[in-house]
């Protein structure tokens, strides 16, 4: 299985915006390094793309609490998408898929955590 890697840093912002309650938006990245979160609602994500574009990073991952990713019912053109659950001790659970050559489907990567 191919792998994901992301920042601890990253996956704590992550862990942050899920307890708060959103647990829903974008991931900028630079040099495609993830470095950035931005929660946001779907409606919003044609602002935070701009906004993610204006910092000079480019869109990295859609990212939500959900059991399986989502179909681009609000396009983001971005290659991976992170799903978000934590368990009852708030340990993030982090699945990522990055999208098949068709358009339409996902496949699972293994996630791993660098330590940043």
């Amino acid at each position: 299985m191919k792998r994901l890697k992301l920042p601890r840093t990253l996956a704590n912002a992550l862990l942050a915006d899920l307890q708060s309650g959103i647990g829903e938006g974008l991931i900028g990245a630079a040099a495609d390094v993830p470095i950035s979160v931005y929660p946001c609602p779907p409606a919003n994500f044609a602002a935070v793309l701009a906004v993610i574009r204006s910092r000079g990073e480019t869109p990295f991952a859609r990212y939500a609490h959900a059991a399986t990713p989502s179909a681009d019912s609000v396009p983001t053109h971005t290659p991976y998408q992170i799903l978000l659950a934590a368990d009852i001790k708030g340990v993030i659970i982090l699945r990522a898929f990055i999208g098949a050559g068709d358009g339409a489907s996902w496949q699972e990567l293994d996630v791993e955590l660098d330590h940043d």
